[in-house]
């Protein structure tokens, strides 16, 4: 018996950064013992280790139940790779014009001088 079922919304956590990748369970295959996600990842039924790793010693991400905040964590994680991605790709040879660029420049000050304030206080 495992403690998921088709349609849980499950995430994917690595032991040292948490909530990586969120997913669905699609099937279950191997006569339930293989737990198939929306990803394409296939995992043990009981979301510990991935299927076929081939290693006796596994000590990688497992999958859990989405917990309040998982998904926020998750959003946050591929939105800072996707500005990081753009970013380290930018240069005066980019497709983007002027204005493009100064929209972009715009709603980050916008989001920037919106965000709370850290005082610094501990």
């Amino acid at each position: 018996m495992t403690a998921f079922k088709v349609g849980d919304q499950v995430t994917i956590h690595n032991s040292q950064t948490g909530p990586e990748k969120a997913a669905v369970v699609e099937a279950f295959t191997e006569g339930n013992r293989c737990m198939v996600l929306s990803d394409g990842s296939k995992w043990r039924a009981d979301g510990q280790r991935q299927w076929r790793v081939g290693s006796g010693y596994y000590k990688g991400p497992v999958v859990e139940r989405t917990r309040p905040g998982d998904l926020d964590i998750v959003t946050r994680r591929r939105a800072i790779g996707v500005i990081r991605k753009f970013a380290q790709d930018l240069n005066m040879d980019s497709p983007l014009d002027a204005a493009a660029l100064k929209r972009i420049v715009d709603r980050i000050q916008e989001e920037q001088a919106a965000a709370p304030k850290d005082d610094g206080a501990a």
